[in-house]
């Protein structure tokens, strides 16, 4: 087999038939096989917009083809394909499995993986994947939400959660595998969706001096928000956990002052359609939010109890609309307080009832706001953005 080092660039894109196109192995959460989350939908983005010329690949057509296959894991036991030849790996995975299931490591099983097919690169994104075998230069990015999911959402204490990454760490890099969030260092380059993440992967000994910051990259507006100033929008289909209660608890203070105030609840089923001033929407899609929903809004009020780099709130900067939100989480690196939209305490409900109504006393302020909004969207969250950071890095690792 020809060495991967040895390879031209897009050389596996053109023995295919492409022209020169980097053919790229896409490892990143794919619903429903995985959770629908923020990742997966960072998946669905990244695949229909890739860089340009480059080949995305997701996983799961990999595996369908035959071009790769993996070994047996808490969830991917029932996609194995074929088996390993790998005595070793075998009783790490025995082992691993029993860590997780005591509760001595964080339950993210590791994919053992094989490549049979013929890639450029390989871009792992949130999935701990060990190797076997020869694999072309790996690229992996992490949401950093590891950290914050089991603390907010699952009420972890921090240390705990540090001390249990530290061991996957360990884990790691003895048995060789790559962990997005604890040891990303085996890969030819590490990306991260924010800056937070940075802190987070270095208190458990990682080294960040070569991490690049790289946005998932959210679409561009079909059409800018209308700005009829009295409308809120929240927008989130777990409406506990993201503070769809608070929300409607800022409208209803509001409303003293504002009586014709409205706030738009989008994602969410019905808690409560008896509440006056609320419209509930219902589960929305992307094409649908972005056509129907986010232009109608002229505040986005997000008061979440547990996030990491929320898309609702990089997709409300896109469409120019400033955002109220808590101070926490990555959020202060997404909302620049002041200037694209106010941040308040976390649970401050009055607070963020207060900074709700002087927006809506200053249309040209939040006017003014908005627009900056939609520029730093354009500079920092937009799909071109990302593009730019990603073809970048996949054409660097593989040339070296």
């Amino acid at each position: 087999m020809t060495s991967w080092q040895s390879r031209p660039p897009g050389a596996a894109g053109a023995e295919l038939g492409g022209v020169g196109a980097l053919r790229c192995l896409l490892l990143s959460p794919v619903a429903p096989q995985d959770p629908d989350n923020g990742d997966a939908q960072f998946t669905r983005d990244l695949l229909s917009s890739p860089p340009d010329g480059v080949d995305l690949i997701p996983y799961t057509d990999a595996l369908a083809s035959g071009e790769i296959s993996w070994g047996p894991s808490v969830r991917s036991a029932r996609q194995w394909r074929r088996p390993l030849a790998d005595p070793l790996g075998a009783i790490a995975r025995a082992g691993l499995h029993a860590f997780r299931h005591s509760g001595a490591l964080l339950p993210d099983p590791v994919r053992w993986l094989r490549i049979l097919g013929t890639f450029d690169v390989v871009h792992v994104h949130c999935l701990p994947v060990r190797f076997l075998g020869d694999a072309p230069p790996v690229v992996v990015s992490d949401s950093a939400g590891t950290y914050w999911y089991w603390t907010a959402a699952r009420g972890m204490d921090g240390d705990k959660v540090e001390r249990l990454l530290r061991r996957e760490r360990l884990c790691a890099r003895t048995l060789g595998y790559l962990h997005p969030s604890a040891h990303p260092e085996g890969a030819a380059r590490s990306l991260l969706f924010v800056d937070a993440g940075r802190a987070l992967q270095q208190r458990v000994g990682v080294d960040t001096t070569s991490t690049l910051r790289c946005p998932p990259g959210v679409p561009a507006p079909v059409r800018p928000a209308e700005d009829a100033g009295k409308r809120l929008l929240f927008v989130a289909r777990d409406f506990q956990t993201k503070g769809g209660d608070l929300a409607v608890e800022v409208l209803r203070q509001v409303r003293g002052s504002h009586p014709d105030a409205t706030l738009l609840v989008a994602g969410s089923p019905e808690p409560d359609p008896g509440i006056e001033g609320v419209r509930w929407l219902g589960p929305r899609s992307r094409d649908e939010l972005y056509r129907d929903v986010y232009p109608q809004a002229d505040l986005f009020v997000y008061p979440t109890r547990f996030d990491c780099a929320p898309l609702v709130v990089m997709e409300a900067l896109a469409h120019g609309i400033p955002v109220v939100a808590p101070s926490a989480f990555a959020i202060p690196e997404l909302v620049v307080d002041g200037v694209t939209g106010i941040l308040h305490e976390p649970g401050d409900v009055a607070a963020a009832a207060a900074a709700v109504e002087a927006l809506l006393d200053e249309p040209t302020r939040r006017v003014s706001m908005g627009a900056a909004a939609r520029a730093d969207y354009q500079a920092r969250f937009s799909v071109e953005h990302r593009n730019q950071i990603l073809a970048t890095v996949y054409r660097e690792v593989v040339e070296r």
